[in-house]
């Protein structure tokens, strides 16, 4: 089976994993990352009983993993912001959002700077006045 996001084969590819290969494949992921996949796997497993099964949750953790923090922190955000869990919108919802997230990254990031702006570039003072019109 070939990878979603990427194309490279992956020959170990399992339809459901157990709680120890879930466990071995988050071991170096930092623990916001963590917290982020257990918060939203409890919100909607409790919201949706048809999601509360081993191979969705699996599937989710193993395809959710491809992706960087920050892209699953914006996306997850944006599914409890609008309450698609109560809709019944489930992991695979989730996945095609953290996916469209992803490909869309660049002018999220892009339109926000232009929302909210940049910081100032930081001017490291020596203690001197010049005059820059001499």
């Amino acid at each position: 089976m070939k990878c979603p996001n990427c194309g490279i084969q992956i020959a170990q590819w399992k339809s459901s994993y157990n709680d120890i290969q879930i466990n071995e494949m988050m071991s170096d992921k930092s623990k916001e990352y963590k917290n982020l996949l257990k918060n939203i796997i409890r919100k909607v497993r409790n919201s949706i009983p048809s999601n509360d099964n081993k191979k969705q949750i699996s599937n989710f953790i193993s395809n959710a993993m491809m992706y960087d923090y920050k892209t699953l922190d914006m996306a997850i955000n944006n599914y409890i912001r609008n309450a698609y869990m109560y809709e019944g919108k489930g992991f695979n919802y989730l996945l095609k959002v953290i996916r469209t997230f992803d490909e869309d990254k660049d002018r999220i990031i892009e339109n926000e700077k232009k929302r909210f702006g940049t910081s100032p570039p930081v001017i490291i003072w020596d203690g001197t006045m010049e005059e820059q019109n001499a």
